[in-house]
C-alpha cells in the first residue's frame, strides 16, 4: 500500500512512524515533515495515530515540583543569553508533535519567525532538561514498545471463482477456485510470508532484502524474483512447478530437508507417504487453469470430482463406487459442466444428472 493511502491504523503499524514518534532523529524528522506537507489531508490521521502510539508505548512519569521550577529557571537564563546573530540558525525540532503543530499554524496564518524560534528553543531546552532530571534522579527500567496486534489479510476464491491479486510489494497472484491465501498485512520488514491452501500461480516482485516464502503445511517454497505454480489440495500430492528464476524448497518429513529448483524443474511431494521427487512438467498443462482450460491426464475420479466441484461451484456425488484403476484424460476449454461430463462419460461409462448445484454420477 502506498503511504499516500495510509489510514490511522496504517500509521500506527508503520515502524518508521513509530520511530519518529518515540525515538525521533533528523532523517525521520525531515521525511515526515515533507510527507505532511505533500499530503495535508493526512494531518488529522497522523495526529490521532501519534496519540495512539504514545498511549500504547509510554508510561507516565512524575517529576518533583522543585525540579520543574528549577528547569524553568534554567530555560529563562538560557533564553536571556541567546545572541541576536543566532536567530538565523536553522533549528530542526525532532519531536513529532512539533512538526504536526507547525503544520497546523503554517496552513492557517503566517507565523512570526522570531517568536517561533524562541518557542522551539524553549521546547528543546525543556525536553533536554526534563530528560536529564529523569535519568539522573528518577532511574526507571527502559520503556519497551507495546506489542502491536498482528493484522492479517486473507483472500478466498470460492468454488466457481478465480481471483487475480496484486500484493503490497507488487507481486502478482492468480488464485484458483477453492483456494485461499493468508499473510500479514503489508508483510514483515525482513520477509514476505504467505500461507496457501489450494492452488496459486505467483509472479514475485524482486526484493533481495525480503525473501518471498509460500507455506503449504510443512513445505516452504522460498523465492526472490521468480514465477512458479503451487498445487496443494487436501489429500493430493503437492506439486511445485518453477517457470523462471530459482527457488529453495524446505520440508519436514522424517527429517528436515532442503533442495533447490532451477528454471523448468518441478517437485512432487507426497506427504502421506513421505516421498519427495524432482519431476519435469508440461508448462501449458500446469497453467491451463489460468486460461479457462481443464486438462486431465490419467487423472483419478476423486481428483476429477474435486476439480469439477471447485471449477463450477457444485457438489458431486457418486451413486456407486467407480473402479479403483479408473483414470481419465481430456482437455476442455471454457466448456459448460454438462459438456465436460458428457465428454468424460463415454470413457468412464457413467450416467449423470444435474439438479442446480447437485450432480449425481452413476457408473455402469
Amino acid at each position: 500500500m502506498c503511504k499516500k493511502d495510509y489510514t490511522v491504523e496504517d500509521f500506527v503499524l508503520d515502524p518508521e512512524f513509530q520511530k519518529w514518534v518515540l525515538y525521533p532523529d533528523t532523517p525521520t524528522k525531515i521525511y515526515w515533515e515533507a510527507y505532511v506537507a505533500e499530503n495535508p489531508g493526512k494531518h488529522k490521521d497522523m495526529v490521532q495515530a501519534r496519540k495512539l502510539v504514545l498511549n500504547m508505548s509510554r508510561k507516565e512519569r512524575k517529576v518533583d515540583q522543585e525540579f520543574v521550577e528549577a528547569t524553568w529557571n534554567n530555560i529563562e537564563q538560557a533564553l536571556n543569553k541567546i545572541q541576536v546573530g543566532e536567530r538565523n540558525k536553522k533549528v530542526i525540532p525532532l519531536d513529532s508533535s512539533g512538526t504536526l503543530r507547525k503544520f497546523e499554524k503554517e496552513t492557517g496564518r503566517d507565523y512570526n519567525r522570531s517568536t517561533q524560534f524562541y518557542r522551539l528553543v524553549g521546547i528543546l531546552v525543556l525536553t533536554f532538561s526534563l530528560s536529564l532530571i529523569v535519568n539522573l534522579f528518577l532511574p526507571q527500567p527502559a520503556t519497551r514498545l507495546a506489542e502491536l496486534p498482528v493484522v492479517y489479510e486473507e483472500h478466498i476464491a470460492p468454488p466457481g471463482v478465480k481471483s487475480n491479486l496484486t500484493l503490497h510489494d507488487g507481486s502478482k497472484v492468480i488464485l484458483n477456485s477453492g483456494s485461499s491465501l493468508r499473510y500479514i498485512k503489508n508483510f514483515e520488514p525482513h520477509q514476505r510470508v504467505l500461507e496457501l491452501q489450494g492452488e496459486a500461480y505467483f509472479e514475485v516482485a524482486e526484493d533481495k532484502s525480503r525473501p518471498f516464502k509460500v507455506k503449504t503445511g510443512p513445505v516452504t517454497t522460498t523465492a526472490l524474483g521468480t514465477s512458479f505454480n503451487i498445487k496443494a489440495f487436501e489429500n493430493e500430492p503437492l506439486d511445485i512447478s518453477l517457470f523462471t528464476g530459482l527457488v529453495a524448497v524446505d520440508f519436514d518429513l522424517m527429517s528436515s530437508q532442503n533442495t533447490r529448483l532451477d528454471k523448468g524443474q518441478g517437485m512432487q511431494i507426497n506427504l502421506a507417504r513421505e516421498e519427495v521427487k524432482k519431476v519435469t512438467f508440461d508448462a501449458q498443462k500446469v497453467l491451463a487453469w489460468t486460461k479457462k482450460t481443464i486438462v486431465f491426464d490419467h487423472t483419478s475420479m476423486n481428483e476429477i470430482k474435486r476439480v469439477l466441484e471447485n471449477w463450477y461451484g457444485v457438489k458431486i456425488r457418486f451413486a456407486n463406487v467407480p473402479r479403483n484403476d479408473l483414470e481419465l484424460s481430456g482437455k476442455f476449454q471454457d466448456q459448460t459442466l454438462e459438456n465436460v461430463l458428457e465428454g468424460l462419460s463415454y470413457s468412464a461409462r457413467f450416467n449423470f444428472r444435474i439438479d442446480k448445484d447437485q450432480v449425481i454420477l452413476n457408473f455402469n
